[in-house]
């Protein structure tokens, strides 16, 4: 089988493009985990020689708690239909680039704690990356000094019972997993290095609004900046950031940037607005309008929070509140097109300490 239509949207937009190049450089699987907050008894990580070239293989099982990761939506679109169907996430690996390596997923084994080995045939496995069965890779999108790899999905049904231990053989290399039924400990984050954001919030839901015509009029201003939009709604400049991304395609995305700090009852945000945002006022919460003149791919669960050298990713969708419909799963904004939420500040991170807040590689600081 082969998901035809995300083929390399997909890859683009995976675990492979967040941690994928760290794991092929012996990253084991406790900081695999942390980084990509997914819990440690759904991720196994191991290293295969073949022919004398590394690679790493990473396997994540899928269910319910797979979802509160940090994963792309795209690949939770293609995930999804596998829970509950007793399902893996492989993703095979190398540190250089080619279009083709020997790695064949035909030869993985799973042995049960109790009963025969399992050895899937082609019908098991949904193809992510075009030709993943024949050992097609393809370029990490972190770039080309991140080596290159493939995805695929292995789907066992009643041929495994996940409430006991299993194994996954490959190259003489084994897995171990034993899927807990509650969440299991998360084990910490390094002094100094980047942290998953393990502890989210309570959910809050907010009124969605009704009318976003003024904040698109403000798009439309020639003078977009962050002194400007200051200005314009009564605010600190410490408050009001903003952004602008030029993709390559020419696709161009701004962002506005409002810290949800005691200053903006008093401002131009508007009493109705004010109100909605309540609940979130001097919690350390960025509003965030997010516009694109020409249409662009756009997801929430690309922004993460940087404080003190540490980075926060979020896996939670309670690390979001929508102000516009469908925020929090958003994938694209279409042409002239506005949506907006707020962005949580990680537990972990101290609200009366400066932070940046970033959008894959651009950022803005709140001092």
């Amino acid at each position: 089988m082969r998901i035809d239509k995300l083929g390399r949207m997909v890859i683009a937009s995976s675990l492979v493009a967040l941690i994928g190049g760290l794991c092929g450089v012996g990253q084991d699987r406790d900081r695999f985990a942390r980084e990509t907050g997914l819990d440690i008894d759904l991720v196994n990580v191991v290293q295969v020689d073949v022919g004398g070239t590394e690679l790493t293989l990473t396997v994540v099982f899928i269910n319910e708690r797979t979802f509160e990761s940090k994963i792309s939506a795209t690949l939770r679109s293609a995930l999804l239909p596998y829970v509950g169907r007793n399902a893996l996430y492989v993703n095979p690996n190398i540190r250089s680039v080619v279009s083709q390596f020997g790695f064949d997923p035909l030869t993985i084994a799973i042995e049960p704690a109790a009963g025969e080995t399992i050895r899937p045939g082609t019908e098991a496995w949904v193809e992510i990356t075009p030709g993943f069965l024949e050992g097609r890779f393809e370029m990490n999108p972190a770039g080309a000094s991140q080596g290159s790899g493939s995805e695929g999905i292995l789907v066992l049904d009643e041929a495994l019972d996940v409430t006991e231990p299993f194994e996954l053989l490959y190259g003489g290399e084994r897995m171990r997993f034993a899927i807990s039924e509650t969440v299991p400990a998360v084990a910490s984050a390094p002094s100094g290095g980047p942290a998953a954001a393990t502890t989210s919030h309570d959910p809050i839901e907010v009124p969605l609004l009704e009318d976003v015509t003024t904040m698109e009029e403000i798009f439309a201003l020639p003078d977009f900046g962050a002194e400007s939009m200051a200005a314009l709604l009564g605010l600190s400049t410490d408050d009001v950031q903003t952004a602008e991304i030029v993709f390559l395609n020419d696709e161009v995305l701004q962002l506005l940037y409002v810290r949800l700090n005691e200053a903006v009852r008093e401002s131009a945000l508007g009493e109705a607005l004010v109100q909605t945002l309540d609940p979130l006022i001097e919690t350390g919460a960025v509003m965030v309008w997010a516009y694109s003149p020409t249409g662009v791919a756009f997801s929430p669960w690309n922004f993460f929070v940087q404080q003190s050298e540490t980075n926060y990713v979020f896996f939670s969708s309670a690390s979001f509140v929508e102000l516009t419909p469908g925020f929090i799963r958003i994938e694209r904004i279409e042409a002239d097109e506005l949506v907006a939420g707020v962005v949580r500040l990680p537990r972990g991170a101290d609200p009366t300490v400066s932070f940046a807040l970033f959008y894959g590689s651009t950022g803005v600081s709140f001092p």
